[in-house]
């Protein structure tokens, strides 16, 4: 898979999960299902650009 693919399936991904169905599963907890999983989603870009950063300089 490479980084366009992976960057349409986490638009994906962050679409399904901060959208009505999970938000409403998780409406006791609210606040801490959307700050732990816009946390993850930080570490998770982090890592895609950390990773095509060092692809990058490998093909230089």
């Amino acid at each position: 898979m490479n980084t366009r693919e992976l960057w349409f399936f986490l638009f994906l991904l962050g679409t399904l999960l901060f959208n009505w169905p999970f938000l409403s599963i998780f409406s006791l907890s609210l606040p801490l299902y959307l700050f732990g999983l816009w946390g993850v989603f930080i570490l998770v870009i982090r890592i895609l650009i950390r990773r095509s950063n060092h692809q990058g300089a490998d093909h230089v």
